[in-house]
């Protein structure tokens, strides 16, 4: 009987803790509170129950991505995403989101980043999540920030960038983490060439326009 209730079941059951999830965190960021920390002990409880009940749907497929990486498998964390991917799932914010920023964080080319950002953001173009980009260098000083806010500003799909510093192996290492404008194109080089602006002279930064060919190979022309 239980089997029968399960298979009755098991898809609305899925779906529902999806949504409490989701929901639960959309909410808490709404509040301007810290989001669910999905790589903790009961995220993976409930991750054994959806995949008993629900296994091969993309939310399982997330769900289980996600536990790979607690566990630091990486390479089964990116198995579960193209697979959930592969089904062509449009609904998951959090799915197409963490792609994308595991692209960006492994330094996929250009193409691949874009094409990941622009399906969640034209499937999403109201979510609130962001994602953060390494920076070569970071300000040092307060013309160093000013100038980085600047940069960042002229970019047409960037509604807000947030410069910080955050630890990396004992060592300081810099962000920019980016909010999106809703309805805008995402093209990933437009600020790649943003935060190269620190590495022209304080003074004639605002004499030249960075643009870059991909995420490594970026110019300067006077405007």
């Amino acid at each position: 009987m239980i089997a029968d209730w399960y298979r009755r079941y098991r898809m609305l059951i899925g779906i529902y803790t999806i949504a409490v999830i989701v929901g639960a965190r959309e909410y808490l960021v709404s509040r301007g509170q810290e989001p669910i920390d999905f790589l903790n002990e009961k995220w993976g409880e409930m991750t054994d129950v959806v995949s008993a009940i629900n296994p091969g749907d993309p939310d399982t497929d997330f769900l289980e991505a996600v536990q790979a990486l607690q566990q630091g498998d990486e390479e089964t964390f990116l198995a579960h995403l193209e697979e959930a991917l592969a089904s062509d799932v449009k609904h998951n914010d959090l799915l197409l989101q963490s792609y994308a920023q595991h692209l960006l964080n492994t330094g996929t080319n250009h193409e691949q980043v874009n094409a990941a950002l622009n399906r969640w953001r034209e499937n999403h173009p109201f979510s609130v999540d962001t994602v953060w980009l390494p920076l070569a260098t970071g300000p040092r000083g307060a013309t160093d920030l000013s100038d980085l806010n600047r940069a960042f500003s002229e970019v047409p799909w960037v509604i807000d960038a947030r410069i910080e510093s955050y630890a990396d192996g004992g060592a300081q290492r810099w962000r920019a983490t980016i909010t999106f404008r809703p309805g805008q194109p995402v093209d990933i080089r437009d600020a790649v060439a943003a935060a190269s602006v620190l590495a022209l002279p304080p003074g004639q930064r605002h004499l030249y326009e960075v643009t870059c060919v991909n995420l490594t190979d970026c110019s300067a022309e006077r405007r």
